[in-house]
């Protein structure tokens, strides 16, 4: 089914606007949730609540195009879950990935406040000079928390291929960022 489809169904409140989305967007909202809760079952239950708080923001909103705003709000919900279920604790996969984008990003400081928006853009612009290959590969593991692994074998490479490579962008979007004024801790 069409995502104007699906959007139409849910301005409709009709009831298989849910069982649409899951045939839809079901599959990837579950592996965004496992990639960043690593449980099956939180995964499975962040995906049912996506889909309410899906049933819930539409309407007002009405997205186009849907997917993105699907895998956002699925991206957001399994976070919120997580910072609920760990408190403090360090146990996730999602983690490790996000660990490893510390070194590149600009130190938080609550003196020197970063513009967040303005960050994205500027990591936007770092991603579009890149091949495409590399902006698969750097979302796959940093927006979906996919591993290495799975993205190697998703793109046929050898796992030591990804990882040099995410390990060059990491450190070339390090100084991209500095050039574009983003400062870092020593």
């Amino acid at each position: 089914m069409e995502d104007r489809q699906i959007v139409k169904l849910l301005f409709a409140r009709a009831e298989n606007a849910i069982s649409e989305l899951s045939a839809r967007f079901g599959k990837q909202l579950h592996r965004i949730a496992y990639n960043i809760l690593g449980n099956q079952s939180d995964a499975e239950e962040c995906t049912n609540d996506t889909y309410f708080a899906l049933w819930n923001a539409i309407p007002p909103v009405s997205p186009d195009p849907l997917a993105p705003y699907v895998y956002r709000t699925g991206r957001n919900t399994a976070l919120k879950r997580l910072r609920k279920d760990t408190a403090q604790k360090r146990n996730s996969r999602y983690d490790v990935s996000l660990e490893e984008l510390n070194n590149c990003l600009p130190a938080e400081n609550m003196d020197q406040i970063i513009d967040a928006r303005e960050l994205g853009r500027a990591i936007d612009r770092f991603l579009t000079s890149k091949s495409r290959e590399s902006r698969y590969i750097f979302i796959r593991r940093y927006w979906y928390g996919d591993s290495v692994g799975d993205i190697a074998r998703e793109l046929k490479m050898q796992e030591n291929t990804v990882s040099v490579r995410l390990n060059r962008m990491r450190n070339s979007l390090k100084a991209y960022l500095k050039k574009e004024g983003y400062q870092y801790e020593a």
